[in-house]
Formats: C-alpha cells, structure tokens, sequence
C-alpha cells in the first residue's frame, strides 16, 4: 500500500499552472501529460480544469507518495484553509 500525503499551495494562478503541469496535469485545451510525476496520485484541481481562485490567489494540491518541494512563486497553504476550499480526497 502506498501512504498519500496532501500537499496544499497557494499563489499567483500562472505559478499554480506553472507548478501543476511540471507534476503531469494539463488545463483545458490542453494535450494530457505524456509521463506524469510518477510521485503524484492526484491533483486538485483535476486535469483539464483550472484552478479556484480567490481574491487573485490559486489554490492547488496534489496528492504525493514523495516529498515535494514548494514550486517557485508558490507558498505553502493551511491544510485547513485549502480543505475547506478545495474540498479533500
């Protein structure tokens, strides 16, 4: 069994993007990832959707078996916040 860790971010949506598809996910439009990050299980936003934002800040998380380090441009999110935002899985 593989123990899954969330990871919650926040910062400016072209970051956020930026960040999310160095990891394998796609936005709309957009052709999917040929090899996603092998350390991710999942993504919030799911792929091909853009990430919420409020008040002119993204949150994202992804679901990850290895640690990551916070992408530039980024900061890290209270898990309670980005929950309650973003919902869990």
């Amino acid at each position: 069994m593989t123990d899954w860790t969330m990871i919650y971010w926040q910062g400016p949506l072209e970051a956020s993007t930026a960040a999310l598809r160095e990891l394998g996910w796609h936005g709309p439009d957009e052709a999917p990832a040929a090899l996603p990050d092998r350390r991710i299980g999942g993504y919030m936003p799911e792929a091909g959707c853009l990430p919420r934002t409020f008040d002119g800040t993204a949150y994202v998380a992804v679901a990850a078996n290895a640690p990551i380090s916070t992408p530039p441009g980024l900061q890290p999110a209270g898990p309670e916040l980005a929950r309650t935002l973003l919902g869990s899985f």
